[in-house]
């Protein structure tokens, strides 16, 4: 066996590792992103800039990928996954800093969800997975998730709520419960 070929194999295993590695992480962000306010701008945002970043890498880089029938897999590796992992590093990056400041909302409702893979078998006891939380802020309905347990069961509509929320980094505000 080549040096070379032992090279690129243990690159290649790398590489695949790295890749389940950000994809467990992205998986981890999902209730982030589900407790973000105007996240869809956010993800949104995100995707332009890196599908941006790519572009400029790859004009950097443009003597080396000559002639350009020859490289499209490499180009278009990198501006799918930019686009595509861009998001996890801004919603990473958005939640690195700020303080958690309480925030008033107007209650709305706070109910229980279920989510099952599978469904639920014959029998088997119906528990709910976590709650949901609308409330609104200007007139504007927010809808957040968490599973540890209902923080506002008293609550009745109308009334006014203090929500643990942190400002990131990229000005993207974020509720704190579990």
């Amino acid at each position: 066996m080549r040096i070379n070929d032992l090279s690129a194999k243990l690159t290649a295993f790398g590489l695949v590792i790295a890749f389940g590695a950000l994809i467990w992480l992205y998986t981890r962000e999902f209730p982030v992103f589900t407790n973000t306010i105007n996240a869809g701008r956010l993800v949104l945002g995100a995707m332009i800039a890196g599908a941006l970043l790519a572009a400029a890498a790859l004009y950097a880089f443009r003597k080396r990928l000559l002639p350009l029938d020859r490289h499209v897999p490499e180009i278009a590796v990198t501006v799918v996954f930019s686009a595509l992992f861009a998001p996890l590093f801004a919603s990473l990056l958005n939640r690195a800093g700020g303080p958690i400041v309480y925030q008033s909302f107007e209650f709305v409702s706070e109910i229980p969800y279920l989510s099952s893979n599978y469904g639920l078998l014959k029998g088997e006891k119906i528990k709910p997975t976590g709650m949901r939380l609308q409330v609104k802020e200007e007139g504007k309905l927010y809808r957040f998730q968490y599973k540890k347990q209902p923080y506002f069961p008293i609550t009745e509509p109308g009334e006014q709520i203090l929500l643990p929320m942190r400002k990131g980094l990229l000005g993207f505000r974020i509720l704190q419960l579990k």
